[in-house]
């Protein structure tokens, strides 16, 4: 859990570079637009092609030495939903980055912003508050987080499967009384059964709804950054 936790933060904060994109660049930007050089769209998607192809390779990167050198699900199908759910949370951060800084003027400012945001999805991402004892008024805003979509699907990827007893050890619960479902001593034998006390939706639509709602988030972070831009105040 702690390492899932810490490998969706990563994610978050490694692309707190992409701020830079559109403040170092923006005095250079408006004076090339107005003399018409190109157009807005041409600019943007320049940009995010360019960072989402190098944050592709990094992802990918990542991956391929985190998940066995942790020693993951030896399975080709988990390895590629998982390097498919760190790629996206990587997607998702920049484009909130970028929807952030698209208007900014200071970087360091921007880095506030974002840096305040995404400490605060880590309180809903599931792992330092238990989501499901959060009180009702409070818990819509784990929609907002992006660690949480990612840290799901890597959890449901993961502990779906595993069996933390063997039948020795559940013999012998067994014999003494103990259940071995999530209990006062906090034993489980299965990974479903934890994932039934975090409140996760296990079943294949449980999985794939977290990478829905990180390519719907991107999307709509990346038109707000485009609208930023396209009605930024270009002349003095």
């Amino acid at each position: 859990m702690g390492a899932l936790f810490f490998i969706t933060t990563n994610q978050c904060f490694s692309t707190v570079s992409a701020a830079e994109l559109f403040i170092t660049e923006r005095k250079l930007f408006v004076h090339e637009y107005i003399s018409g050089y190109y157009r807005v769209s041409v600019y943007f998607l320049s940009k995010i092609l360019s960072d989402i192809t190098l944050r592709t390779v990094t992802s990918v990167i990542f991956s391929c030495i985190v998940y066995f050198m942790i020693g993951l699900k030896s399975s080709a199908a988990e390895f590629l939903v998982f390097t498919l759910t760190v790629t996206l949370v990587a997607y998702t951060a920049t484009a909130m980055t970028m929807a952030i800084s698209a208007d900014q003027s200071v970087v360091a400012l921007a880095n506030i912003f974002m840096t305040i945001t995404f400490v605060f999805m880590m309180i809903f991402s599931g792992l330092l508050v238990n989501l499901p004892s959060i009180m009702d008024w409070l818990a819509w805003l784990k929609y907002f987080s992006i660690p949480r979509y990612g840290l799901a699907a890597l959890k449901i990827n993961e502990f779906v499967g595993l069996k933390f007893c063997d039948e020795a050890g559940i013999r012998n619960m067994s014999a003494a009384g103990t259940n071995c479902s999530v209990s006062a001593a906090g034993l489980t034998c299965t990974g479903e059964q934890y994932l039934d006390y975090l409140g996760i939706e296990y079943t294949t639509w449980g999985l794939w709804e977290n990478h829905v709602a990180l390519t719907a988030m991107t999307f709509i972070f990346f038109i707000i950054a485009y609208l930023k831009l396209r009605y930024i105040k270009k002349f003095t």
